[in-house]
């Protein structure tokens, strides 16, 4: 039997060989994209504790903690406990930056509790909201009770850095002293979001200090346009504290170093 290559698909072949490759430099992708990442923490002093807050969720009936995680120094010294807690509020697609993030503040001496909320999808209105907002005040205070029943690792004076899509009314902060910082990061510029926001700039005087940080780009092409066009038309957004990170995407992807010195600039003022 001979093989006669005039009968062979030559274009059928060559769309397998096609798909193949585009598989291959798909695959090339990802293994960049978590290869870059370091899955375990370097520091062989931190440790890390992943907590079931149930007990804590069954007080709350419009606010849920999906998860809680808190890292912290192995070794206790009490110049670490008088540094304040850092409440990192995530969604998941952050979760690697946030990760190295939290390794990076560790090393500078804080405790770092990443904290993962959901809210009922009915707090636009304006019962539920206020609802919310009465909540938030007790969520972070009864979840340092927790950490602290046996052993006070955790200091009670704290600063918030959101790195959610959606913010929570945090207006409500700004009557807790303990409170010194509120640092949001790449948020949505949606309706919702700017009157967070703006409630939050027109109580510039109390606590917490607002502090909005940006990247300069959406994605590799686009830049953040939207931000562009808010601080020229809005006064009280272009008088606030802000950072725009440039050359960076929405991801800061190549651009975490720069993102955590832009942090520990603000916290560290205070």
């Amino acid at each position: 039997m001979t093989f006669n290559i005039f009968q062979v698909d030559w274009i059928t072949v060559d769309i397998i060989i096609i798909e193949l490759l585009i598989l291959l430099l798909i695959s090339v992708k990802v293994l960049k994209e978590l290869y870059r990442w370091r899955f375990f923490y370097s520091n062989a002093s931190t440790i890390r504790r992943v907590n079931n807050l149930s007990e804590i969720n069954a007080q709350f009936s419009t606010i849920s903690i999906k998860t809680c995680t808190l890292t912290m120094v192995n070794v206790f010294q009490q110049e670490e406990f008088r540094k304040p807690t850092l409440i990192i509020i995530r969604r998941y697609r952050k979760l690697m930056l946030l990760k190295a993030l939290t390794e990076a503040f560790c090393s500078f001496g804080y405790n770092v509790l990443n904290v993962r909320l959901k809210t009922m999808t009915r707090s636009g209105k304006l019962e539920m909201t206020s609802v919310i907002e009465k909540e938030l005040q007790h969520v972070f205070p009864v979840i340092f009770k927790f950490y602290n029943q046996k052993v006070e690792v955790l200091n009670q004076i704290y600063n918030v850095i959101d790195c959610n899509k959606r913010l929570l009314p945090f207006n409500i902060l700004s009557e807790n002293s303990d409170c010194r910082n509120l640092i949001l990061i790449n948020p949505r510029l949606n309706s919702r979001n700017l009157e967070v926001i703006m409630t939050l700039l027109n109580d510039s005087k109390k606590y917490p200090q607002l502090f909005t940080i940006f990247s300069e780009k959406i994605n590799l092409f686009l830049k953040n346009t939207k931000f562009e066009k808010i601080l020229r038309i809005n006064e009280a957004f272009k008088n606030s504290k802000y950072s725009i990170i440039q050359k960076a995407r929405s991801t800061f992807k190549y651009y975490e170093t720069v993102l955590l010195s832009v942090v520990m600039r603000y916290i560290e003022k205070q």
